[in-house]
């Protein structure tokens, strides 16, 4: 027992944050979890749209009804259908908390029946929980317990690093290496920037990278295509409104006619929409529109007319790209996989920072196409501006998360600020709320603010890639928590306890930080009881999404405002997720030996996240782009991270109690792990981004996916930028577009076709090229916007077949179809984006088809496919919008005409499918809807 009532304050407070934090924050998660148990099979809009909504494929396993009993179907789900449901970006997430599962698991059962008696029994008499910590031990030679499972930790974490590392590179390899994969445009495809102006070019791009295995297939010169984007946006508001616009009329229309009654069907206006119901808004110039200003036009006109200028305006520029400015990069398919690889690595021009960084396997949906232009200095420079600005938020961000650091300890406080010596009055469970539970919420809401600007940072930095700022984001959020949440609150939490003895004796702060450190981790078992309980239980309940999905029904009026509620999953991003799981890892490594109570609670946290990630990665999440698994070997480092920071702060502690034969031994345990992560580096960071030329396979065959398009197996989140085999190039153009894989000697590079695009043709002494040579290299026009005016060619020469030849010519438009989205996937989505479709819902009235006549006389395209404005015809009544599930579920058809932009599962024979199902295809393709 304390021997003063100050000491026993601190008991009281101490305990009393903890009991606090830990029954409130259990009985949060028990209910946010009981409410998800029951609105789980009530609303799997909100739970469970991924087994419905993508591909049969993809679906995950179906789970019992019934309370409970789906958990224990949900955890015994084998990783093969887990890796075949979710990817491999989400499956190295769940890999990486099991690692936390096994880790903390082991270590708590052999180290709390050690540590807590050797920490507690006949040592200091420390005030409350800090009885269990390392800053109780009195007696020194305890000291060697803490420093074995020091070691034993340490070993550990290391082996299991580079354990699941070794299986992180087998699944990676055959993530690559899968048919489904190998054999798209992606895996073939690298992005070379920074090139000067005399090599920006065909000739000299074939030149230099033709020499490696298989040449080159094709090349994309990127564009600045100014403000094109801009008016391809304009043009997809205008579709918006007037799809808001005839929908509404519709359902006033309804109205209108309902309280006239059935008499006068016949005597509607040719319109079908009464003059007064016509909608109208007000046009001006200004860039905010303000009531009243503005001259005052029919809706339904006004958007007909500016849809027909801008689909001129568009077109007319998706058909000269030549008029737009060249920019400094490329992107360059190879005839091989491999080539991309080795192309990647080699030197490629002997003036330095030139055409450098390059890129591999970038999917279309992945490319940020305003950084197309960054040249190599100014991308050093921006990554110095965004370093500069990152460290001035870690460091100015340090102040609130001290202060909140200093609530959590109100005794310390009341030091500082003698008028908050009330508080010290107030009933212990009140302050154990206090100190408990409002400081590790309020730490919860300031990091929650920070990724947003990390994330713009890192894409003003120039990368390329979507996949890379979020990984960039990962580091930079991590360092933040790790800095910020960790470090800081550590320092500020152990001095909070001693500021007095400070400011009387600043000489000894490093005794006295030393002797309080442990005392600051009742803060950090708080937090990560906060982040286990309470964290992963609104991670669950999702409170937010659930009542917008019964807000949302009502504000979605049109087709595709009910298609894009119903009919998208939500994504998730890992540059945010990873890091808050490695801080909790980071944190369970710091306090292992210095207070041990932490490690069952970090166990906690590892479990249910767990369990809850696995349930939405399976069941909820979508992404927008896969990167491989890349973000697995950043979480491995922040590992290492944690790793040496807690093996230097059990040095300083050792040090402190003159501990010399373990604080020896402490430092050989840092030297080998640092060995380690070197050793590390050195044997398995090449293989996170390059293919060996000698694949695994030869010497163990890894599990590799069925190469059928029915079964995407194993790995089925590759993007699928079309199939590009030679097969397909056949069917359109008789020969494969393989001449580059040909004997250079035979093939020379020349300008040839009513296209002017480079060709590679054979040396046969006859200039002028022959009916088959310019059938076979054509496709192997190199220029991809040469290749597409080819493909578009090709395409309307069999728009109208004769029946004798009509199969011949619907399989020569389905593989040119296949091969213009693979030409036009690596171009600015604005040069070969077509008009969104006029997506309408058919009515009785006759206004849907009416207004869909005048938009095909102005060459609009629209259409009521799938989408129906239902009205009972009762006096009052709303009419609904109602959409056919067929548009959205198991992968659905989509909008009529349209192709997702964002799924990476979307592929060139998805293409052609989605086309064929939604127009007639010889049709549709001849009014060169490839996007």
């Amino acid at each position: 027992m304390s021997d003063t009532g100050e000491d026993q304050l601190g008991v009281d407070n101490s305990i009393s944050t903890f009991t606090s934090a830990l029954w409130f924050n259990a009985a949060l998660a028990g209910g946010f979890f009981s409410a998800f148990c029951v609105l789980r099979q009530l609303r799997p809009s909100v739970y469970s749209p991924r087994s419905y909504l993508v591909e049969k494929e993809r679906q995950p396993p179906p789970l019992p009804d019934g309370l409970l009993g789906w958990v224990w179907t949900l955890i015994r789900t084998p990783d093969k259908d887990v890796l075949r449901s979710v990817g491999l970006d989400r499956y190295m997430v769940l890999r990486f908390l099991r690692m936390g599962i096994v880790v903390f698991t082991l270590f708590t059962l052999v180290a709390i029946p050690i540590l807590i008696p050797v920490n507690l029994i006949d040592q200091l008499d420390s005030p409350g929980l800090n009885k269990l910590t390392m800053g109780n031990i009195r007696d020194p030679e305890r000291i060697w317990a803490h420093l074995i499972l020091a070691i034993v930790l340490s070993a550990g974490v290391i082996y299991y690093t580079f354990r699941e590392t070794r299986q992180y590179l087998v699944l990676r390899r055959s993530y690559l290496l899968s048919p489904e994969y190998a054999n798209t445009v992606t895996a073939r495809m690298l992005f070379v920037p920074s090139i000067p102006d005399r090599v920006n070019n065909i000739e000299h791009l074939v030149k230099i990278f033709n020499r490696f295995p298989g040449g080159v297939r094709r090349i994309w010169l990127t564009r600045n295509v100014k403000d094109l984007p801009d008016i391809v946006a304009e043009r997809q508001k205008h579709v918006m409104s007037l799809e808001s616009a005839i929908t509404k009329t519709i359902a006033a229309s309804y109205k209108h006619y309902a309280k006239k009654g059935d008499t006068e069907l016949e005597d509607r206006p040719e319109s079908r929409i009464p003059e007064k119901l016509r909608p109208k808004h007000r046009v001006s110039n200004l860039p905010i529109p303000l009531p009243f200003v503005g001259r005052k036009v029919d809706s339904i006109d006004y958007y007909h007319e500016e849809i027909e200028k801008l689909n001129e305006k568009i077109n007319d520029a998706q058909r000269s790209p030549e008029s737009y400015e060249q920019l400094s990069s490329a992107y360059i398919e190879f005839n091989q996989q491999i080539a991309a690889h080795m192309a990647a690595q080699c030197v490629t021009h002997s003036r330095e920072m030139t055409m450098a960084p390059r890129y591999i396997q970038i999917t279309p949906n992945d490319i940020i196409w305003e950084n197309m232009n960054v040249k190599s200095y100014e991308r050093l420079g921006r990554r110095g501006v965004s370093f500069l600005i990152t460290s001035a938020i870690i460091i100015f961000w340090a102040i609130p998360v001290a202060f909140v650091q200093l609530i959590a300890n109100i005794d310390s406080l009341s030091k500082i600020l003698p008028f908050l010596e009330g508080l010290k009055n107030l009933p212990s469970t009140l302050v154990g709320i206090i100190q408990g539970i409002l400081p590790a919420v309020a730490l919860a809401i300031l990091v929650a603010m920070v990724p947003i600007v990390f994330k713009y940072l890192s894409k003003q930095e120039g990368i390329p890639q979507k996949s890379m700022v979020d990984l960039s984001l990962l580091h930079k959020y991590f360092f933040f928590l790790f800095i910020d949440v960790v470090l800081v609150s550590t320092i500020v939490g152990g001095a909070a306890q001693a500021i007095s003895q400070i400011i009387g004796n600043p000489l000894s702060i490093i005794n006295i930080l030393a002797e309080s450190l442990p005392k600051a981790s009742t803060f950090f078992i708080t937090y990560v009881l906060l982040q286990s309980l309470n964290g992963t239980g609104q991670a669950i309940l999702r409170a937010v999404p659930l009542i917008l999905s019964y807000l949302l029904p009502f504000l979605s009026t049109t087709p595709r405002d009910i298609y894009m509620e119903k009919g998208k999953c939500p994504t998730i991003t890992l540059g945010t997720l990873i890091p808050s799981h490695t801080v909790i890892f980071v944190l369970g490594l710091l306090y292992s030996t210095i207070a041990p109570l932490i490690l069952p609670f970090v166990c906690l946290f590892f479990y249910l996240s767990y369990f809850i990630y696995l349930y939405q990665f399976l069941y909820l999440y979508e992404m927008e782009y896969e990167s491989g698994g890349l973000a697995f070997p950043r979480a491995i480092r922040h590992v290492y991270i944690g790793l040496f920071t807690w093996q230097l702060t059990m040095i300083g502690l050792l040090a402190i109690q003159k501990a010399i034969p373990q604080l020896v031994l402490m430092i050989i345990t840092l030297v080998v792990s640092i060995f380690s992560l070197a050793l590390y580096d050195k044997a398995f960071k090449p293989l996170f981004k390059y293919l060996p030329i000698q694949p695994e396979e030869d010497d163990k065959k890894p599990i590799a996916p069925s190469s059928e398009r029915g079964d995407r197996s194993f790995f089925s989140s590759g993007s699928k930028v079309g199939n590009g085999t030679e097969e397909d190039d056949k069917k359109v153009l008789t020969h494969g577009d393989s001449a580059a894989e040909q004997d250079d000697d035979q093939y020379s590079l020349t300008t040839g076709g009513e296209d002017g695009g480079l060709i590679l043709r054979r040396k046969n002494g006859n200039n002028s090229p022959t009916n088959n040579d310019y059938k076979r290299a054509s496709v192997g026009v190199l220029d991809a916007y040469s290749a597409r005016n080819y493909l578009q060619k090709r395409i309307h020469e069999n728009e109208h077949p004769s029946s004798s030849n009509e199969n011949v010519s619907q399989e020569m438009v389905i593989s040119s179809a296949r091969l213009m989205y693979e030409v036009e996937s690596y171009m600015h989505p604005s040069m070969y984006r077509k008009q969104p479709t006029v997506w309408l819902p058919e009515d009785d009235i006759g206004i849907t088809e009416h207004e869909m006549a005048k938009l095909r006389k102005l060459n609009i395209r629209t259409s009521n496919f799938g989408a129906l404005a239902e009205h009972d015809g009762k006096k009052g009544q709303k009419s609904r919008v109602k959409v056919d599930e067929s548009m959205y579920i198991n992968g659905g058809r989509g909008i009529p005409g349209e192709m997702p932009t964002n799924d990476p599962n979307f592929g060139a024979d998805d293409y052609v499918r989605h086309v064929s199902d939604s127009y007639a295809l010889v049709e549709s393709l001849a009014l060169n809807i490839a996007m």
